[in-house]
């Protein structure tokens, strides 16, 4: 009986250091993670200043339209309004629903690994246990 508690031992040594690098490998993946999420809001508040830049470029284009509806009011007054308006319009509430669904589509990175990790330490642990029962119960 005195060969096999050294051995015991060692494998026990052995479940508790892969749970312990498991469990600093998920932490650091998940810092990771909260970095790149971090990294994402970056991304999004320059995308926002990016937006904010074009729409004001496009009210310049706004008031080049509004000067060319004014020289062609006599001729074609309804045409030149409606037209360019609801072209716009249009566009701008299919960007505006596309960004939306992007939005929503975005979850938390790397959180399918993170899960499978606490799956694989949960399967360490559970074979740990096994191990250790029947090691109690061996002759």
């Amino acid at each position: 009986m005195q060969p096999s508690a050294p051995t015991s031992s060692l494998k026990d040594s052995a479940n508790r250091l892969a749970q312990s690098a498991l469990g600093l490998f998920r932490t650091r993946l998940e810092l990771a993670s909260v970095e790149l999420a971090e990294e994402l809001e970056r991304l999004h508040t320059r995308l926002t200043l990016m937006f904010a830049g074009v729409l004001l470029v496009l009210f310049g284009v706004l008031g080049v339209c509004v000067c060319l509806v004014i020289h062609f009011w006599e001729s074609y007054r309804l045409l030149a309004i409606l037209l360019p308006t609801l072209l716009c319009s249009v566009a701008g509430l299919f960007l505006l629903q596309r960004a939306k669904t992007l939005d929503r589509a975005n979850g938390m990175p790397f959180a399918a690994t993170i899960a499978e990790f606490d799956k694989d330490r949960e399967a360490l642990y559970q074979a740990a246990s096994r191990a250790h029962t029947t090691e109690g119960t061996a002759p």
